[in-house]
């Protein structure tokens, strides 16, 4: 009878970090080694009490102190590796001073990550591996786990493996082994086996590919925009149902769905359409260069083609749902809907490529201001071409313009060569900064010239004193962003550039 492995069989690599090579924790590894050859499953191992090697790092420049033969197999071995199986000791609440020195001479630049050259900022280079900790511990395991919150497993799986793009990490503590019998030490030895066997569902289990599944939707998702979305079509809302009576009505929770599935229409369909501007992209950041995950191969363009198609049906159904609250006539629900979802699906897809042809900056800047402020007025039972709407979506329009515009400034080489004529590409990194300098001055100044049609009275003094300050932080930051060399990147300037915006959304809401 011929063995037939599994297809989902792996190549695995047993690490043993305890300096003592006849502990319990090399028992727990053999246990585990042994469960998963049963399994099917290629398995070697590395005893590091075993290899020759010095721990100490000695040279400032870490990749320049040559390795130890012992060493370059490890090397080798990890390479080889799908899943990593560490088993140590927790001493003094971390690893032992031989595995720490293990990874300190073997995790090198160019190996386990690297230094992006344009940036200075990090990537992990051991992607599509999964790890195991198997530890022992004279501490009960729920003091470890609850009170003192895991400290060395935390750093070595979020801090050290998950840097180095190894994920998930998997741990199983043992303990307190002092005072246990030889009976629950049997059990542990069956327990760590057992642990080999979760690896017959892959590199993920079925609730960890769930997760990291709803994990790579998120991300491509870019949420962390949305609260601007949220905040403006709030404050419009406002104007007709005052708060917190807003936060009660369904038909402004339906309205904000429509909105809501209508941007992740945008941003999937953006990732599709700027795929060539988003691969050539080295400068990317969290505000800059897309969701990546059409880049780093997380989702296919057929996923992110259907996931567009699901959110724009949920907007859909979202919108008759709003219909059946809304005390607005159902032509301007319509048209306000249809003119987001224009707009957004235009911003990139063709023919219309508005983002292609020099309309991105400006049709960003009226879709999150103008544009969901007259949303939430119109959508809770408001009229069209209120004074109040353009007293608040004006100053708004205007404070959206700067980030918009340097975020093109980290693209602007790949946007060039893709054919988007952001703003940035079009008169050039200094004429982005001079912009947004303008644009943040004139909506202070705007502010001032229509607050009292916003609401019954002028913004209050602390507000205008806190946006005040702000863009003067914001305009002498630009300034001498425009003095200066260019950077590749601006993550800074950015965030203070976005939270700008927050003065002019929040503030009319009180």
């Amino acid at each position: 009878m011929v063995f037939q492995y599994p297809c989902n069989a792996m190549r695995v690599l047993v690490i043993m970090g305890h300096p003592r090579v006849d502990s319990f924790c090399a028992a727990l590894a053999q246990a585990y080694q042994r469960s998963a050859e049963t399994d099917g499953h290629e398995v070697k191992s590395l005893i590091l009490a075993e290899l020759g090697f010095d721990p100490n790092v000695h040279h400032a420049r870490i990749h320049e102190q040559p390795l130890e033969p012992d060493l370059v197999r490890a090397r080798q071995e990890i390479e080889w590796a799908e899943h990593l199986t560490f088993v140590y000791p927790i001493w003094w609440g971390t690893m032992p001073a031989l595995l720490k020195g293990f990874l300190d001479r073997m995790l090198l630049p160019g190996f386990a990550f690297e230094v992006r050259e344009t940036d200075g900022g990090y990537a992990g280079l051991l992607h599509g591996k999964s790890a195991q900790l198997l530890t022992t511990m004279d501490t009960p395991p729920s003091l470890v786990k609850f009170v003192l919150r895991s400290p060395g497993h935390r750093a070595f799986s979020v801090a050290t493996l998950g840097f180095c793009g190894i994920r998930p990490v998997r741990i199983r503590m043992f303990g307190p082994v002092r005072t246990s019998s030889v009976v629950q030490r049997i059990r542990w030895l069956g327990e760590a086996a057992g642990e080999a066997g979760r690896l017959k569902s892959g590199r993920l289990n079925g609730r960890e590919a769930t997760l990291d599944r709803v994990r790579v939707w998120l991300k491509a998702m870019r949420l962390q925009f949305y609260p601007m979305t949220w905040i403006a079509y709030t404050a419009g809302g406002a104007l007709v149902v005052p708060l917190p009576a807003l936060f009660s009505s369904p038909a402004y929770w339906a309205g904000y769905l429509v909105l809501f599935f209508i941007e992740v229409v945008t941003v999937f369909l953006n990732d599709v359409h700027d795929y060539r501007s988003d691969r050539e992209n080295r400068h990317y950041g969290p505000f800059t260069g897309g969701s990546r995950v059409l880049v780093d191969g997380l989702l296919t363009l057929s996923e992110l083609k259907r996931g567009a198609v699901v959110a724009a049906l949920l907007a859909i159904a979202s919108l008759a749902v709003l219909q059946a609250w809304s005390p607005a006539m159902p032509g301007a629900n319509f048209a306000l809907a249809g003119i987001a979802l224009a707009l957004g699906v235009g911003y990139t897809v063709p023919p219309a490529k508005l983002s292609y042809r020099g309309f991105g900056e400006v049709v960003v800047a009226f879709t999150h201001s103008l544009l969901v402020v007259q949303c939430g007025f119109v959508f809770l039972g408001g009229s069209f071409g209120s004074l109040q709407v353009w007293a608040i979506g004006a100053p708004l329009f205007l404070s959206v313009i700067p980030s918009i515009t340097i975020s093109g400034i980290p693209d602007r080489e790949a946007d060039q060569s893709a054919g988007k004529r952001t703003l940035a590409v079009r008169v050039g990194r200094t004429g982005a900064l001079v912009i947004a300098m303008t644009a943040t001055a004139a909506s202070m100044l705007t502010v001032h010239a229509m607050s009292p049609w916003a609401t019954d009275s002028k913004w209050p003094l602390i507000a205008l004193g806190g946006m005040t300050l702000h863009g003067l932080i914001l305009l002498h930051r630009l300034n001498k962003e425009r003095k200066q060399a260019g950077r590749p990147r601006i993550d800074g300037l950015m965030a203070l550039a976005l939270s700008f915006i927050f003065w002019f959304a929040i503030t009319p809401l009180f």
